[in-house]
């Protein structure tokens, strides 16, 4: 299968190439996942959203990302990159291990993020903050105060977010 080809069949909606390339690297997705790191750090938008949403259903399904894929997928969020394609790459969060080294710049990435006229996100960024902050004892006092800010004055969907990830960070 050419998953280039098939990622640029996407019409703006209907996520059907993404399926069909999801399938056809289900036996074996740990061939396919430098590809699609690849194709996620394309100029192009359909190449950008494809890519990202199989990479995060593949993570979603056990296919975790780590080491230098992990970091290369990260680095995404402080490059130009469509919406939909960001927003996979922070829902991607959770299944991904991140490396101390790579942290300060994710950090970074995040609260830049948080400003984001784009609601889900600024709510998915909220939540990378909690699982950073879940991970690294020294950053919770400054995300826990981030969080009640933002639980005064953000959009429901956000102040939800912020309710779940707060769950998984210790006392």
């Amino acid at each position: 299968m050419d998953i280039a080809s098939t990622l640029r069949r996407y019409d703006g909606k209907r996520v059907t190439p993404f399926r069909k390339v999801l399938d056809a690297i289900r036996d074996t997705p740990e061939n396919a996942v430098g590809e699609l790191l690849d194709l996620a750090a394309s100029d192009e938008m359909a190449l950008q959203v494809g890519a990202t949403w199989v990479l995060r259903r593949l993570a979603e399904h056990g296919t975790a990302l780590h080491g230098p894929q992990a970091e290369k997928l990260l680095r995404l969020l402080s490059r130009p990159l469509a919406p939909d394609a960001r927003l996979h790459v922070l829902q991607t969060l959770p299944h991904i291990e991140v490396e101390s080294a790579l942290q300060g710049e994710l950090q970074s990435a995040l609260l830049t993020l948080i400003k984001s006229r784009r609601t889900f996100i600024r709510a998915w960024a909220y939540n990378g903050l909690g699982i950073l902050a879940a991970r690294d004892p020294s950053l919770r006092h400054k995300v826990l105060t981030l969080f009640d800010h933002a639980e005064r004055s953000e959009a429901a969907a956000v102040k939800a977010r912020i309710r779940l990830v707060r769950t998984t960070i210790p006392n």
